[in-house]
C-alpha cells in the first residue's frame, strides 16, 4: 500500500504542477480580456490560418409560423447577436485577420455555403421558408458558447447557468486523470468498424422521437428518461450496425468563462442486452459508474494538448452520442413553432455521431453514418428516420463534394 502511494505521488505532483500552470494562464489571460484554449493555446497560435473550415458546424431550423412573428425572431436576433459574437471575436487571442460576416437576411433558403474565409459563428434567417440556419466553428464554440449561439434564436436573452462548473480538487483531480489514463489505456479489444474511404459517401439522418413515448418507458422503468434516450441511441446503433458491443462516447459540457476547453466525456464500453429494458439499466449503471470520467477528461483538455493528440487516435471509438437537454433553453420562446432541428458537422472520423435535442414533447435526432457496416435503409424503416440534405458547401463546390450526394440520397430515400 506504502509502495502504491509512493508510485504515485509523482504523478500526482506533476499533474498538480501542470494544473497549477494553466490555471495562472487562465487566470492571465482573463485579465486581459482573452480566452485560452487549455493545452491547445500552441496548437491555436500555429494553426490560425490552416484547415479553416474543418471544425465546422451547421443547424437546419424550420419554424411553422406567421410573416409577422419570424419577424420578431429577426428583430430579437438583430438586436442581441451581434454584441455577443462581437465579444466572443474578441475573446480571442490568436485569430484570423477576418472572419466571415455573423449575420444574413435572405428570401428563401439556400445551401449554406462558405468561402476562404474562417467561420466563427454564422445565423442565415429566411423570411420565406420561416427557416434559420446556425453556422458555427466548434474550435470556438464548444458546449458552453454553443448552447448561449442557441439560445440567441430561441430565448429573450442569453442565460449562462445552465451547466455546472468544472471544479478542481488537489490531488482528487489528479487521481481522477490518472485513473481515466488507466481506463482508456486498459479498454478491452475491439476491432473497428469499417468507414468510408470517400467523404462523400457519408450518410445523414433524421430521426425524430416521440418525449411521450420516451417518459412512459422512463416510468415503467423507474429510471431518468435520459438514460433510455442514451439507451434507444446505442441499442438502434448496435442493431444496425450487427454488433454486439460497443465503445461509446458521450460528450457534456461545463461552464467556464476562462477556457474554449468546456466539454467533458463519459467513456463506455457497451455489451449487448437480451432486451431493451435489460440494456437500459446497464447503461444507467455504467453511467453513474463513470461521471467522474466527466470532470478528469475536461481538466484533460485544459492541461495537454488533446486537438493535436486526437488526430493520432482516430478511429478509437464506434459512436458518438451528444444528448441536448432542453434545460439548456430557458424560457424558451418558439415552444410551439418548431417543426424540425437538424444538425450535422463537415466530417468525422469514426462510424456513427448522433446529436439527440430534447425539444418540446420530441428529441430531434440527427445522425451522420460513415461505416458501410450500419443498415442505413434497415434503420429508417424500422425508426422511420429519414435521409437529410443539409450540408457545407465551400465556394462553388461542397467541401468534399458530399452535399450533392446528401441530396441525391435524400431524394432517393
Amino acid at each position: 500500500m506504502l509502495l502504491a502511494l509512493g508510485l504515485l505521488t509523482l504523478p500526482i505532483s506533476l499533474l498538480m504542477a501542470l494544473k497549477l500552470a494553466r490555471s495562472v494562464q487562465e487566470w492571465r489571460s482573463s485579465r486581459a480580456g482573452y480566452i485560452t484554449f487549455g493545452g491547445d493555446d500552441r496548437y491555436q497560435a500555429r494553426n490560425v490560418e490552416r484547415s479553416v473550415h474543418d471544425a465546422c458546424m451547421v443547424a437546419r431550423v424550420r419554424l411553422d409560423m406567421s410573416a409577422e412573428a419570424f419577424e420578431e425572431v429577426v428583430a430579437r436576433v438583430q438586436a442581441n447577436y451581434p454584441a455577443w459574437v462581437r465579444a466572443v471575436e474578441a475573446s480571442i487571442e490568436h485569430r484570423p485577420p477576418a472572419f466571415e460576416p455573423p449575420l444574413e437576411i435572405r428570401e428563401r433558403y439556400e445551401p449554406p455555403r462558405l468561402g476562404d474565409t474562417p467561420l466563427l459563428a454564422k445565423i442565415i434567417l429566411c423570411r420565406e421558408d420561416r427557416t434559420v440556419v446556425l453556422m458555427g466553428n466548434h474550435v470556438y464554440l464548444g458546449g458552453y458558447l454553443l448552447s448561449q449561439f442557441v439560445q440567441l434564436v430561441f430565448c429573450g436573452q442569453v442565460s449562462k447557468g445552465v451547466f455546472p462548473r468544472n471544479r478542481y480538487f488537489p490531488v482528487l483531480t489528479e487521481g481522477m486523470i490518472l485513473a481515466l489514463f488507466a481506463r482508456l489505456l486498459t479498454r478491452p479489444a475491439r476491432v473497428p468498424p469499417r468507414l468510408f474511404e470517400e467523404p462523400s459517401r457519408l450518410r445523414r439522418l433524421y430521426w425524430k422521437q416521440s418525449l411521450a413515448e420516451i417518459e412512459a418507458t422512463a416510468a415503467e422503468l423507474r429510471m431518468n428518461r435520459l438514460y433510455v434516450i442514451i439507451a434507444r441511441h446505442i441499442a438502434a446503433v448496435m442493431e444496425h450496425m450487427g454488433r454486439d458491443r460497443l465503445r461509446v462516447t458521450l460528450p457534456i459540457s461545463f461552464e467556464a468563462e476562462d477556457s474554449f476547453n468546456t466539454v467533458g466525456a463519459i467513456f463506455l464500453d457497451v455489451e449487448a442486452a437480451p432486451d431493451f429494458p435489460s440494456l437500459a439499466r446497464r447503461i444507467r449503471n455504467l453511467v453513474q459508474h463513470k461521471r467522474w470520467q466527466v470532470s478528469a477528461s475536461n481538466h484533460v483538455q485544459r492541461i495537454f494538448p488533446t486537438r493535436e493528440l486526437s488526430q493520432r487516435a482516430r478511429n478509437t471509438v464506434d459512436f458518438t452520442l451528444t444528448t441536448v437537454p432542453q434545460k439548456t433553453l430557458p424560457e424558451n420562446l418558439l415552444a410551439e413553432e418548431l417543426v424540425d432541428y437538424e444538425f450535422t458537422m463537415d466530417n468525422i472520423d469514426y462510424a456513427v455521431y448522433a446529436m439527440a435535442f430534447e425539444f418540446e414533447g420530441f428529441v430531434h435526432t440527427s445522425l451522420m453514418i460513415n461505416s458501410p457496416d450500419f443498415d442505413v435503409a434497415g434503420f429508417q424503416a424500422a425508426a422511420g428516420a429519414r435521409s437529410m440534405d443539409l450540408g457545407i458547401e465551400l465556394g462553388s463546390r461542397s467541401r468534399d463534394e458530399g452535399v450533392s450526394e446528401a441530396r441525391r440520397q435524400a431524394e432517393a430515400g
